[in-house]
């Protein structure tokens, strides 16, 4: 039996797509705090560090969910080409 022949649910690809979402705003936005703090201590530039962080993570987020999102419009296309 080939992988053609199983059907995937309809709601995977969308749970797929929201977890990876989630994870480009949460993961980036965690480290860079954690890291911002933390060289804010290390060098004395009390908020300084911890801000460019935060702007680098946010820039790196949007980043991640345009390609994302780029991406996934693509294999709809691609899905709609073959079901005609």
């Amino acid at each position: 039996m080939e992988n053609k022949d199983i059907e995937k649910p309809w709601w995977r690809d969308g749970v797929i797509l929201f977890a990876r979402v989630s994870s480009y705003i949460a993961v980036p936005i965690i480290l860079a705090s954690f890291a911002g703090k933390f060289l804010d201590k290390k060098y004395d530039t009390e908020p300084f560090l911890f801000y460019i962080c935060i702007i680098v993570a946010f820039i790196s987020t949007l980043l991640l969910i345009w390609k994302e999102m780029r991406d996934y419009k693509k294999k709809i296309e691609k899905e709609e080409k073959e079901k005609k």
